[in-house]
């Protein structure tokens, strides 16, 4: 019984089924070319197809041969549980994404892991796996973690499966890091008509995906990151909007936007105006048009008329003029051939336009929303989004232009083009969804989302502030704001003095007051929540200051990576025991005032989420323990000094926050102090794994604050 026939049997057993005859076609040219001395193959088929048990025949001929331990490589965990659970009842199949490198270290015959955890663990596999399988290879045209882990292991061979790809020439120059470690890539290529052509019986999907990635340039880069970061002064609504429109339609559409939002005075004069302006009068195109035309040369409708006309939804006006020019000035198409379907054109215009696109006189129609309803023309072969509306009856509507009953050709091609780490990339997930509802093969589309995400814009950005700080964490505000305050409690107290409704509010309720007792009610009201309860007006103007304070997309990307595990903090214990110390002093200065030996306040919180923003220090999660052991070398030197702070945690589930509750006093040899200071930790996972090490961060960061205070405190009001 050859090898085949022997994993048929083992498949019938397992699942119910046997390999199609395309897919015993495929794998005995693929056994052919490992054979021949292969060391390299990918193999290219529509999904559907049945690449995994491919996959696990690959394992099952390789092990056949001696390979000692083969490695499989799945983009995603959510995928890693999903082959693991059909691997293992053909093969003893151990899987690790954890990190922890169990499963690589039990020696079990094959492993699913993702590369991300491999190469945390390649110094366990290293002389261990003598071929690497990769799932939906794909990911290795732009993943780092794949060329970097294959450089490690240097296997005998690594055999690739993924989805039909748009160029063989772009895909081999992809993946030459790897090609260097195992020699030249061999491309299977199984495209729809030679399946059906091996096997009549295989049924080709309705339309095809592609995407291509419209990458901002360096100039493009700092603009967006000005809008990110919320560093571009202006009302907030307006920044998040002129951020997606940024992203989704590229420089026109914002450039338009942006030159309105200043005419209606919600941008004021600034520097960073003034940069984003000279961008603006620039001539480069945006990374959208250029993403288009990278679409139209693979696609190209001038050397391949079956796919006219193509079709390029965008929801701008703006967009889909430079479209129009890009494409006539760039790729030397004639003007006639291309045409913009806008409001602008009347209704009889319109049917103008479609009559000839449908005669084939109109490679390419640019269209608008306008578009998006009522305009069938069946005969295009491509269909190009430039931007994925929200909304699921605009996506079916633009997907409904290219998939009809009635369609000559039986596979159209759907292409999708979306900016890396923007917000944009967050649209997508239920796009791909609708898409494969419709029955369109999505397998080109990245599973792994999260490196093309604004959340990984930030980490990546972070990783590259501490390396430059030569530090294990960074500031927040400095991360940011591009800068950090140098006094960040005067920074927040005067922004908060400074807003008219604040003043307003404390004037009337305690009448004038010298800058002196406005700076003290100030401070109270920050830091002692029943004051604020006052008046809305005192919550509303804290709101605002917080909100201008802590404003772009990136608070909530800072937000998303905390409760992933993937990001930590702490708060300053420099910046945030002055407010400790301000507090001791008060207490202090009202005691003498009053004659009293003896004050305390045990209402004294840090509970705003805003506030606490500007004494935050950001960490990637794999700096813990580093930073764990800074801090108990610290506290402990300071707990033989001063003696043991009480703390106690307790958790919050509505408001997801670890309540941190210190109690400590000072004596000065004239007045007895007693302080009971709350700090709220935000975003915290109760069911983290890193919890334990988490909370001890917290209880000695909250013990390093106070003992400093209490340190300032002895250094001003203690003589030797």
């Amino acid at each position: 019984m050859d090898l085949i026939s022997e994993f048929n049997r083992k498949l019938e057993n397992a699942f119910g089924f046997t390999l199609h005859k395309y897919q015993e076609a495929v794998a005995r040219e693929l056994i052919d070319q490992l054979e021949h001395g292969e060391r390299f193959i990918t193999v290219s088929m529509p999904t559907g197809s049945g690449k995994t048990v491919l996959e696990m025949l690959t394992a099952e001929y390789l092990l056949s041969k001696g390979y000692r331990r083969i490695l499989v490589l799945e983009p995603t965990r959510f995928l890693c549980d999903q082959m693991h659970s059909r691997w293992k009842q053909l093969v003893e199949t151990g899987k690790e994404y954890e990190g922890n490198c169990w499963s690589f270290l039990k020696n079990y015959k094959v492993v699913i892991s993702t590369p991300q955890t491999a190469l945390k663990c390649v110094s366990t596999l290293q002389g261990e796996f003598d071929a690497v399988i990769i799932d939906e290879v794909h990911h290795a045209i732009t993943g780092k973690y794949y060329n970097e882990l294959i450089a490690e292991l240097r296997p005998k061979v690594v055999v690739g499966f993924t989805a039909l790809l748009p160029s063989k020439k772009a895909y081999r120059a992809s993946v030459s890091k790897i090609g260097k470690v195992v020699g030249e890539l061999k491309l299977l290529h199984y495209d729809f008509q030679k399946l059906i052509s091996i096997d009549s019986q295989f049924n080709p999907p309705k339309a095809l995906v592609d995407i291509f990635d419209s990458e901002l340039d360096e100039r493009e880069r700092g603009v967006y990151d000005l809008l990110y970061f919320g560093r571009l002064p202006g009302e907030v609504r307006i920044i998040y909007f002129l951020e997606r429109t940024f992203s989704r339609y590229g420089k026109k559409a914002f450039c338009e936007s942006f030159f309105r939002a200043i005419e209606k005075g919600k941008i004021p004069k600034s520097k960073y105006a003034d940069e984003i302006s000279d961008f603006c009068r620039s001539e480069q195109l945006s990374h959208k048009a250029r993403a288009l035309l990278d679409i139209l040369t693979v696609y190209n409708p001038k050397e391949t008329p079956k796919l006219r006309p193509i079709i390029v939804f965008t929801s701008r006006k703006a967009t889909a003029y430079e479209f129009k020019d890009a494409t006539i000035r760039e790729l030397d198409v004639p003007s006639n051939k291309v045409e913009v379907l806008t409001s602008d054109l009347s209704k009889e215009q319109r049917k103008e336009l479609i009559s000839r696109a449908k005669k084939g006189d109109v490679y390419i129609i640019i269209s608008t929303l306008v578009g998006e309803e009522g305009v069938d023309i069946p005969e295009a072969g491509v269909l190009v989004m430039t931007d994925v509306p929200k909304s699921p009856l605009r996506f079916y509507q633009r997907l409904g232009r290219l998939i009809r009953v009635s369609s000559p050709m039986n596979t159209k091609v759907f292409v999708i083009t979306m900016t890396p780490k923007t917000e944009e990339y967050r649209d997508l997930s239920e796009a791909v969804w609708n898409l494969y509802r419709e029955g369109v093969d999505v397998s080109y589309i990245l599973l792994n989302l999260e490196e093309k995400l604004t959340t990984q814009k930030l980490l990546d950005y972070i990783k590259e502030t501490t390396k430059m700080l030569n530090s294990k964490w960074a500031s927040y505000m400095l991360l940011t704001q591009g800068d950090k305050p140098k006094d960040p409690v005067e920074y927040y107290l005067s922004a908060l003095k400074s807003n008219e409704k604040f003043k307003e509010t404390i004037k009337q309720r305690f009448g004038e007051l010298s800058d002196e007792e406005f700076e003290k009610w100030t401070f109270m009201v920050t830091t002692i929540f029943f004051l604020r309860a006052w008046s809305d007006d005192i919550k509303r103007a804290m709101k605002e200051v917080e909100k201008i304070l802590n404003k772009g997309k990136v608070v909530g990307d800072f937000d998303k990576l905390i409760k992933d595990d993937r990001l930590f903090y702490f708060y300053d214990p420099e910046g945030l025991s002055d407010m400790v110390f301000m507090e001791l002093e008060r207490l202090r200065k009202y005691c003498k005032e009053n004659q009293k030996t003896f004050c305390e306040n045990v209402f004294f919180r840090f509970d705003r989420k805003g506030f606490l923003r500007l004494f935050t220090n950001i960490f990637p999660i794999e700096n813990i323990n580093d930073i764990l052991k800074e801090l108990r070398q610290r506290v402990s030197k300071k707990e033989r000094i001063f003696g043991d702070i009480y703390v106690s945690i307790s958790y919050n589930p509505s408001s997801k926050a670890i309540i941190a509750n210190t109690h400590f006093s000072v004596f000065d040899g004239e007045v007895y102090l007693r302080l009971e200071p709350q700090f709220n930790y935000y975003n915290f996972r109760d069911d983290s794994k890193l919890k334990e090490k988490k909370l001890e961060l917290i209880k000695l960061n909250v013990k390093d604050i106070c003992y400093r205070a209490m340190e300032k405190y002895f250094e001003t009001y203690v003589k030797n």
